[in-house]
């Protein structure tokens, strides 16, 4: 389930991805120390950008992690998925955990405030937000 650093670096899509992929693992329980606050492609972590950033890639192929098969299956879900979708995925997620029993449809009036410019731009509406929560919901990462 590795990550290629240099493409992480290299595309801003990529980056996204791997921070939302770490975002999950973490979420699903692998021991990562990686603290993430919401930014603007969603949650976001300093010091996983400091690491893809400052590593060699010899270095950052070294770095292993088991996972177990609960997890890994939830994280092939998310792996197949595109950054747009990763990052409503995560920003659903950061916000639904910082407000502890908020209701779906408050949850996705947020998210789609906050995320209103990406989702002009990406051509997407509320109907996203929706089929991103049920796709989490489906695959028991929510």
């Amino acid at each position: 389930m590795g990550l290629d650093r240099d493409k992480i670096v290299k595309k801003l899509d990529n980056r996204i991805k791997a921070q939302k992929f770490v975002y999950f693992g973490k979420k699903l329980g692998l021991p990562l120390g990686y603290d993430f606050d919401l930014y603007l492609y969603g949650p976001y972590s300093t010091k996983l950008a400091d690491d893809y950033y400052s590593m060699s890639e010899a270095d950052w192929k070294s770095e292993t992690l088991t996972i177990p098969d609960n997890i890994k299956s939830a994280l092939r879900y998310l792996r197949g998925k595109d950054a747009l979708f990763l990052e409503i995925a995560a920003t659903l997620d950061s916000i639904r955990t910082v407000n502890k029993g908020v209701s779906n449809s408050t949850l996705i009036d947020v998210v789609s405030r906050l995320k209103s410019a990406r989702l002009i731009e990406k051509g997407k509406d509320k109907d996203y937000l929706k089929t991103v929560l049920d796709s989490l919901y489906e695959h028991n990462i929510f």
